[in-house]
């Protein structure tokens, strides 16, 4: 090897030292867990490049050694935070984590519960980070999907009576976090989705709801989290309550004059719905006066077409007849 191979192979050895050492430990032998929290990372590229070389090189050296596995495990943290849709770093992590799991020594379960604890963990430093490819990463939100089914199992009856209202809390906020760092974060909030089928009670699931929509209303233009929170309003009972959530929306939009195309497409969808049943017309009868109030007081003609187009919208696709009726008059 020449003197230039060498220095280049020694500073990219120096760079998966350094990387390694501060991200989150996640899962290790079962002799013990590291983890490293609190503190933001900031990696030039070309570090971060050169890690991804070494680390890349360790863990395929070593994946296939029983004795080298940890090596290999801890080497997949930086090739999964430089190319997070490698899926041979990710499922040896998760076959890591199924081994740990089938040894029901008390000493491997204690083990294989922090060892879920610090996966989360790992996954939230990348998920959650201001790196656009990696906070939308298909690749790791499916693993934290599947992650999450090790986590809180359908059968819940083995785990304490607030565990999954904690467990659905902690991993929405992760979401709402990463659907700032990136907008428009499909994955996310297909991710935040699966969660309210795994959501115990009708109050907790109006929680959940209400939280999502006061994140979209902070993003008002970020049409996921509005698709999400489209999701959820059907889900919500009494009708009551559904329809005081839709309201809330729209007057929060109402107030505040917002132009956002992705609220409107929201309110249009919802309320032409079956989801607000008689209540529809009420909201149709509100938008009607709200366009006569801003046509007189000179509103933008940008927030009047939109409201025009979501009345419009509504008479053509509604379900309920009344509304259009009114919307006819």
């Amino acid at each position: 090897m020449g003197r230039e191979e060498t220095a280049t192979a020694t500073s990219q050895t120096e760079a998966y030292t350094a990387l390694s050492r501060l991200l989150p430990s996640a899962i290790k032998p079962r002799d013990g867990l590291v983890m490293e929290d609190g503190r933001n990372l900031g990696v030039p590229k070309r570090i971060l490049a050169q890690a991804f070389v070494e680390a890349r090189k360790l863990f395929f050296q070593n994946a296939k050694d029983e004795d080298g596995r940890a090596l290999a495990l801890r080497a997949t943290r930086v090739i999964l935070l430089f190319d997070p849709e490698h899926l041979t770093a990710a499922n040896f992590r998760k076959r890591s984590l199924l081994a740990l799991q089938s040894d029901d020594t008390p000493a491997a379960q204690w083990a294989y519960r922090k060892a879920l604890q610090y996966e989360f963990c790992f996954l939230d430093s990348i998920l959650t980070s201001p790196l656009h490819r990696q906070s939308k990463s298909p690749t790791l939100w499916h693993h934290r999907l599947w992650l999450s089914q090790l986590a809180l199992p359908s059968n819940v009856e083995a785990v304490p009576e607030d565990a999954p209202a904690e467990f659905w809390r902690r991993e929405l906020v992760s979401v709402c976090k990463s659907g700032e760092r990136h907008p428009k974060n499909y994955y996310a909030w297909q991710y935040a989705r699966s969660l309210v089928n795994r959501v115990d009670g009708m109050e907790a699931t109006i929680d959940f709801a209400h939280v999502v929509k006061d994140w979209c209303c902070q993003h008002p233009s970020d049409t996921s989290g509005w698709s999400c929170l489209l999701f959820l309003i059907p889900k919500i009972e009494p009708l009551a309550k559904r329809t005081a959530l839709v309201r809330q929306v729209l007057g929060y939009g109402l107030e505040l004059r917002l132009e956002h195309e992705a609220l409107w497409v929201l309110i249009r969808t919802i309320v032409a719905d079956e989801a607000l049943q008689q209540e529809a017309a009420d909201i149709c009868v509100a938008l009607r006066e709200y366009v006569t109030e801003i046509e007189d007081f000179g509103g933008s003609n940008v927030l009047i077409g939109r409201v025009r187009n979501t009345l419009t919208w509504i008479e053509k696709y509604g379900h309920s007849s009344e509304c259009r009726r009114i919307h006819s008059d």
